[in-house]
């Protein structure tokens, strides 16, 4: 970048002009003195009169002052534009460093950056290539387990169809058995479908789902974990159905209620309630256990991600809240933690809450079915 002028005067040319300066008025003076005398004095033989004096202060004295001034003015007016110049040929001289200076370091740096990218771009290549590893290692590794351990636990089943005929201290061996089998056989699920959700394999069947049964269901089933512990359910009439896939809706809500009966004290009861909120269907599941602290909310769906420590943490892997959080969302919905719930300092409890699309518009006063609270229902015991 660069200011362009017209080249200043030299100096030689200055020089000159502060000399015609006065030299020009002198001669002037001189020129107009002379010619004023030989007119009046030499070829008119005249006297000094008033004409002649006049004559003489305008042309002999007041025509050359004013070329004087008029030649000093030009004369500064030429000394301010060299100035001037010198001055702005100097400032081109620093923009030109300047822009150079800085025009080598952003090559530099673009030349860095360049670097920099293609470095992340062979890491991401890698990074890629070892995920897709690691995801077919898993999935070989599932499928070549999941096999024997069928095989296990169907002959489990066949056993225990005759296990009061062996000692109880087998038969609770035998129960013990059948517990971890079916618990194995639900880890390599999920973590087959783990695998599936973030390749992009997971087939969805999207369609409408009535709620309130689905839930009844999932209740029911959750109780064989620990049965005798009061699960209810508060869902408002005319809930319209979500648009979801069924198998994977009773998969969420499945791992948030393990999530809260693996949390909460023994016999303490936890909610499950569904209600239509601001166009979406919102369900949660509601607990009095130990609670989440804030600064685990973020982390707490990572996978592998647990809260607290080894000695404190109950038995698990770190997989159903992360599960849980793929599931939902790639069914269009959202989930989040809400804790604490509870002011008891003990057992401040932890709220699920997540969102799924409506199947169907949403309904109005004028049939008769708006949306409502969960309170707006008795709360039943499932």
């Amino acid at each position: 970048m660069s200011l362009r002028n017209p080249l200043p005067p030299p100096p030689a040319a200055t020089r000159l002009l502060g000399a015609v300066r006065w030299v020009l008025p002198l001669c002037l003076a001189a020129i107009a003195i002379s010619f004023e005398w030989n007119e009046h004095f030499v070829e008119r033989n005249e006297e000094v009169t008033p004409a002649f004096i006049g004559e003489i202060a305008l042309f002999g004295i007041a025509g050359p002052v004013a070329v004087a001034l008029t030649l000093h003015w030009v004369t500064r007016l030429v000394a301010a534009y060299q100035a001037t110049s010198e001055a702005l040929e100097a400032t081109n001289r620093g923009l030109g460093a300047s822009v150079a200076e800085r025009t080598s370091h952003l090559r530099a740096a673009t030349d860095q950056l360049a670097a920099a990218n293609d470095d992340l771009a062979r890491a991401n290549a890698s990074l890629r290539q070892l995920d897709q590893l690691k995801s077919e290692f898993v999935s070989l590794v599932s499928h070549q387990l999941r096999a024997p351990l069928t095989n296990i636990n169907g002959a489990l089943e066949i056993v225990t169809q005759d296990a009061s005929l062996l000692p109880p201290a087998s038969q609770r061996t035998l129960q013990i058995l059948a517990v971890e089998s079916q618990r194995l056989s639900r880890l390599i699920q999920t973590i087959l479908d783990v695998s599936r959700v973030e390749a992009g394999r997971l087939t969805m069947r999207l369609g409408p789902v009535a709620i309130e049964p689905l839930l009844a269901r999932t209740c029911a089933s959750a109780r064989e974990v620990e049965p005798g512990r009061p699960l209810t359910l508060s869902v408002p009439p005319a809930l319209p159905p979500a648009w979801a896939d069924e198998v994977l809706l009773e998969e969420v809500i499945r791992n948030l209620l393990e999530n809260a009966i693996h949390y909460s004290p023994p016999g303490v009861p936890i909610r499950v309630s569904a209600r239509l909120r601001d166009g979406m269907i919102t369900i949660e599941v509601l607990d009095h256990g130990p609670g989440v602290p804030p600064e685990e909310h973020d982390r707490i769906f990572r996978s592998f991600h647990r809260v607290g420590d080894d000695e404190t943490t109950v038995k698990g892997y770190g997989l159903g809240l992360y599960f849980a959080d793929k599931l939902v969302r790639v069914q269009h919905g959202t989930i989040r933690v809400e804790s604490p719930v509870w002011d008891d300092g003990s057992a401040p409890g932890t709220r699920f809450v997540f969102t799924l699309p409506i199947a169907s518009p949403e309904p109005d006063e004028a049939n008769g079915a708006v949306e409502q609270e969960p309170g707006e229902r008795e709360p039943r015991v499932v």
